[in-house]
């Protein structure tokens, strides 16, 4: 994931870069609003480490962080309650023979794999992603 961002304020080894608005980033479709509550605009300063003091106040820079924590997120929040909604049906099916009452069973199955999912993934998952500057931007 990459974010633009200007730095705001320097200090001995690290810079304080207020990041771009995720919306005003990618055009006006206002998908990361519904998404996420509005912010005030401090919520997207970071700390981020300048160890080669490489960068001064008013530069734009390119931010990076690993995704891979979010992807397997994504993959738990999906692929679980996919996966127990067919083993739902399936056993419920087995003992029951009918399959409207393996519909239930399915039903309930997807709505027991999504709180497991939701769960297994708030403990997983601590918080924001660790971004580090990779370059200066082009203005």
């Amino acid at each position: 994931m990459r974010q633009r961002g200007v730095v705001i304020d320097k200090q001995e080894k690290t810079v304080m870069v207020q990041v771009q608005n995720p919306s005003a980033a990618c055009g006006n479709c206002k998908g990361c609003i519904r998404l996420t509550p509005e912010r005030p605009q401090e919520d997207y300063v970071v700390r981020v480490a300048d160890s080669k003091n490489n960068y001064s106040v008013g530069d734009e820079v390119i931010l990076e962080g690993e995704m891979g924590g979010a992807i397997k997120a994504i993959a738990q929040l999906y692929g679980i309650p996919f996966i127990s909604l067919f083993a739902g049906y399936g056993i419920t099916r087995l003992f029951t023979h009918s399959d409207p009452v393996a519909g239930i069973g399915g039903v309930i199955g997807l709505l027991g794999g999504a709180l497991l999912a939701r769960i297994l993934v708030r403990r997983q998952f601590k918080g924001d992603v660790e971004l580090k500057i990779v370059s200066k931007a082009c203005s």
